[in-house]
């Protein structure tokens, strides 16, 4: 008998005694097992050192506290300050980049000249590096060398250069304004494909009918790009949340937390000040918020694949 016939026999013979039952989920065993190391171990280890005080560079020195790192979190201003600082990056950097991002894509979308070219242009911000967008950005806000500063002052919109980054009020706008220059375009593509999607017969039967441009736009634009303005609105919540490239670059998370945003301060808190239990602590509530509006970008996604 050969070798082949031999290891088939063999694989036949062990097959036979796998249950019918187990054989279902035995092609999902190898997905399931990535899965398990590589998302739902690392998410129980981040669980299991938030009940920890725990040290980076003496990790097995941990002291088991409970809750504490969670009563930290709710009572600690420093912390507040950070999230009041998450909460005011995601909101006015993803609305702005919205707005503006429709706006680019509906200029996009009508017939101007050289639109091709524009498209390109446009999608520069998007297409370059996240690291060499907040150094473009560091370098323009920078003090008394940074372009912003000039163009002000020779507009006489302010009277002396002034040190954006190092301004405990201001230092948080500056990455904001990088960021909606990042984000824009990606939401005017979204626009634009969404916008060459609707049927010019539904504005030639609305023309004909007396429509307005506003009542074309609110009854026929809006309400056939409506699951795609979702999902893009979601998109950009999600991947702003998480952002970390722009504030690191552009401040550091500084002076003290004025412009640091939760991703920024877990990374300070676990590898510059080495607590790995408040860090563990403060990436559970990221993960949290993450996961509720990937839930909704999941909702509104089968909406979308169902009305297809």
């Amino acid at each position: 008998m050969s070798y082949s016939k031999q290891a088939r026999g063999s694989f036949e013979s062990v097959s036979e005694r796998i249950p019918e039952g187990v054989k279902v989920y035995l092609p999902v065993l190898p997905v399931t097992a990535l899965v398990g190391l590589f998302i739902l171990y690392p998410i129980a280890q981040a669980i299991y050192s938030s009940f920890f005080n725990k040290d980076l560079l003496a990790p097995s020195e941990a002291e088991f506290i409970g809750l504490a790192n969670y009563a930290e979190i709710w009572s600690n201003p420093t912390i507040h300050q950070v999230l009041w600082n998450t909460l005011i990056w995601v909101v006015v950097g993803s609305s702005a980049a919205i707005v503006l991002g429709f706006l680019m894509g509906w200029l996009l979308h009508e017939k101007l000249p050289y639109t091709s070219v524009a498209s390109a242009i446009v999608l520069i911000p998007w297409v370059l590096p996240r690291v060499v967008g907040a150094s473009i950005w560091q370098f323009m806000f920078g003090g008394s060398q940074g372009i912003i500063n000039e163009l002000l002052v020779q507009l006489g919109v302010i009277d002396e250069y002034i040190v954006m980054l190092g301004s405990t009020e201001l230092s948080l706008w500056p990455p904001i304004i990088g960021m909606i220059w990042r984000l824009a375009p990606l939401f005017a593509l979204l626009t634009l494909t969404s916008l060459q999607g609707i049927d010019e017969h539904l504005y030639e039967a609305a023309r004909m009918d007396g429509a307005t441009p506003w009542e074309q736009f609110r009854f026929i634009t809006i309400p056939m790009m409506r699951y795609n303005l979702a999902i893009g609105f979601l998109l950009m919540l999600i991947y702003n949340i998480r952002n970390f490239s722009m504030i690191w670059v552009m401040t550091k998370g500084g002076p003290g937390v004025s412009s640091s945003t939760l991703p920024v301060m877990i990374y300070r808190t676990a590898f510059v000040d080495f607590d790995v239990g408040l860090a563990s602590a403060l990436s559970l509530i990221l993960f949290v918020v993450l996961l509720v509006f990937s839930y909704y970008y999941i909702q509104v996604y089968d909406q979308v694949r169902g009305d297809v």
